[in-house]
């Protein structure tokens, strides 16, 4: 799978961005076990001990771009180690807390200790690979699934026989593995000696270079393109050009959008099967078939793409099209069967596109570090600002409506709001890309034809 290491270091790289994977977006989910017992120790409500965890995306995403700027500065195996120690350290002080305050600071410092180890394993695998990125990129993102089926169980155990404090003290020392996949992050050196002035993906032309060909010559179709207050403020985090790229602002829209629909719809789905008189203990079995979804589509994306099945960009939109359906489905379905297969369904779909939300920019912008670091930093920004913003706005409709169905409409007609917004960018990719093949097939022709004279 390696395009640049002959060595094979690319694959303990993405191995070791698996690893990343599955402890930090894995454990994501696996602590609302504690909750009541946090409620309980606090002498607090659950809602307030729940928001204990609801903050970490909040504080990921809010300092995604500027672990982004620091890994642009410092590269990624320094950052990983500095955020694999502040979150270990985060985890150890947290069993230490007297009150509610008190494990709320605890869990910002230990968001920003995933954000500076979980930003590195994915923008790590662009020194690594070219042409097989979406691949390598799929099997990192295989981790989360990974994680969601392993580490709940396991925390469950843990809390069960140490208590909370002790489960929490286990766990930092098994986030000690950061430090093991930071070590793997090493600079592929032979891919910055090999770099040029053009850093053009092969296949997906850079949207940021205002050289040749490029999707950036289209940005005079969106109006004016003059350096913005807003650019030169981005320019200070290391964003330049993104925010005056037309595309990559649909883009990140579009992630922002889609995070909100489909993390909400998610978040309520077990509600709403209990709502439609299913029991509680196959309701929540339709998180794990979500799960097991999510792994199908992490995983198969990728082959498919790999293999020139299907482009990136087709299967992005597609996908999300799909994912509406979905959505819109939840509330008619109330047959637990057809909810099962719709779990699956919907996780197959969110798998595929949670893993191209980090592809995707890398599309939009090209291989440009200067570019690429700060869109991914950007988009994580999106994403986990979505889903935050998802939980919050389905609970509003459904304390003001009171009905699951209206939520799922609202975030079903969001979700097709999101596919609407990226089909311009869509249009010039996909532009692009037949122009790249008819370049391909003519220079092929006339090699072969100067073969035969």
């Amino acid at each position: 799978m390696g395009d640049t290491d002959k060595g094979g270091w690319g694959y303990v790289v993405v191995a070791g961005s698996h690893l990343d994977q599955m402890l930090l977006m894995g454990t994501a989910g696996s602590l609302s076990v504690v909750f009541s017992e946090w409620a309980y120790e606090f002498n607090t409500s659950i809602g307030s001990a729940s928001m204990v965890l609801g903050i970490v995306p909040i504080i990921v995403g809010l300092f995604s771009p500027v672990a982004a700027a620091l890994i642009g500065r410092f590269g990624c195996r320094p950052i990983a180690f500095i955020g694999g120690t502040i979150a270990v350290s985060a985890l150890i002080l947290s069993t230490y807390v007297q009150s509610l305050e008190q494990l709320y600071y605890s869990f910002v410092m230990l968001s920003i200790g995933a954000s500076m180890s979980y930003a590195p394993s994915i923008l790590v695998l662009g020194e690594y690979f070219k042409k097989r990125i979406v691949l390598a990129n799929a099997i990192s993102f295989v981790g989360i699934s990974t994680g969601q089926l392993i580490i709940p169980p396991f925390l469950s155990f843990l809390f069960l026989i140490y208590g909370w404090r002790g489960g929490l003290f286990i766990l930092g020392a098994l986030y000690m593995h950061l430090f093991v996949s930071a070590a793997i992050f090493r600079p592929n050196r032979r891919r910055n000696a090999m770099k040029n002035p053009e850093h053009v993906f092969k296949g997906s032309q850079n949207l940021a270079d205002g050289g040749s060909q490029h999707l950036a010559d289209d940005s005079s179709n969106f109006g004016d393109t003059k350096p913005s207050i807003c650019a030169k403020l981005s320019k200070a985090f290391g964003i330049p050009a993104l925010c005056i790229n037309p595309h990559f602002v649909l883009t990140i829209l579009t992630l922002t959008i889609y995070s909100i629909a489909s993390f909400g719809a998610i978040t309520f789905l077990i509600p709403r099967s209990e709502n439609a008189g299913i029991q509680k203990d196959k309701s929540a079995l339709l998180m794990s078939c979500y799960g097991i979804g999510g792994m199908v589509g992490r995983i198969g994306h990728g082959i498919l793409i790999d293999r020139g099945y299907i482009t990136t960009a087709s299967f992005f939109v597609i996908a999300i099209v799909t994912c509406s359906i979905e959505i819109f489905l939840i509330p008619i379905l109330d047959n637990y069967a057809f909810l099962v297969c719709l779990s699956l369904l919907f996780g197959i779909s969110s798998g595929i596109i949670s893993s191209l939300c980090m592809v995707m920019p890398r599309e939009v912008v090209g291989s440009t570090p200067d570019l690429v670091t700060p869109a991914i930093g950007l988009s994580m920004l999106a994403t986990t600002g979505g889903q935050s913003i998802g939980v919050l706005l389905s609970a509003i409709i459904y304390n003001t409506m009171g009905r699951y169905s209206t939520v799922y409409y609202v975030l079903g007609g969001l979700s097709t709001l999101s596919a609407l917004i990226f089909f311009p960018t869509y249009l010039t990719l996909r532009r692009r890309e037949m122009e790249d093949r008819s370049c391909r097939e003519k220079a092929n022709k006339n090699n072969a034809r100067d073969i035969s004279l």
